[in-house]
């Protein structure tokens, strides 16, 4: 693990998908009274473990898009007395027995250390998001995303990066390519809404999923790539 900002750490993992590594991050913040509040975690492992419990005691597992509940299990199974915060979607994919849905209107529980943000009208992805107070740093799982160029990647990891990953827009600085897809937003304005409101949060970082962390002219970042929706509407 490694430390971006006051009270919060990213540790780097990565998975296997269609023959290529894909490169995950995991987020931990630290709230306030020594809680940790663990973002779309990784694989787990003891030493992985013995990192996380020598900043605190993991109180929230947060599983904030429908696609990324891989491990969320084995954490609630390390962590048991641990909240569980899910996108919609999750459930219907992981036998979960206590859990909250992360959802406009909910209470905000993080109310000091956190704000966060529910997209809406995108069933596929059912993404919350959030703003870390202390470290000014935007969190997101598949919103955006950050591939950095390598064009010494060779063999099966190569051609299907080349061939089909870039080709979709799995690209550079990106959103999430499906979201270039009419229709996977339901409601236009209402995400066009959800796009201002995170825009008006005082962020100098985005701490994303999958690719590298996006730390210069970082709310410009975000404006550029989200102006298409305004565009659209």
């Amino acid at each position: 693990m490694r430390q971006v900002g006051d009270d919060i750490w990213v540790h780097e993992d990565s998975m296997k998908m269609l023959g290529t590594k894909l490169g995950l991050r995991m987020t931990i913040v630290r709230l306030e009274g020594g809680r940790l509040w663990v973002h779309s975690p990784t694989a787990i492992s003891p030493s992985l473990q013995q990192e996380i419990n020598a900043l605190g005691s993991v109180r929230y597992l947060v599983a904030a898009n429908n696609h990324h509940s891989r491990w969320l299990q084995d954490w609630i199974d390390v962590y048991p007395d641990a909240e569980v915060y899910v996108s919609a979607g999750i459930p219907r994919k992981v036998p979960l027995s206590n859990y909250h849905i992360l959802q406009r209107g909910m209470e905000n529980v993080w109310q000091g250390d956190l704000e966060w943000q529910t997209m809406p009208a995108v069933p596929m992805f059912n993404e919350t998001v959030f703003f870390h107070l202390r470290s000014s740093s935007l969190i997101v799982t598949d919103l955006v995303q950050n591939y950095p160029e390598n064009p010494n990647k060779a063999g099966l990891a190569g051609a299907m990066t080349k061939y089909v990953f870039e080709p979709i827009g799995f690209k550079g600085c990106c959103v999430a390519p499906p979201l270039k897809m009419g229709f996977t937003i339901k409601d236009k304005p209402a995400f066009h809404r959800f796009l201002q409101s995170v825009q008006e949060w005082s962020f100098d970082k985005i701490i994303v999923t999958h690719g590298d962390i996006i730390e210069d002219d970082a709310k410009d970042v975000f404006a550029s790539l989200t102006s298409r929706f305004r565009r659209d509407l």
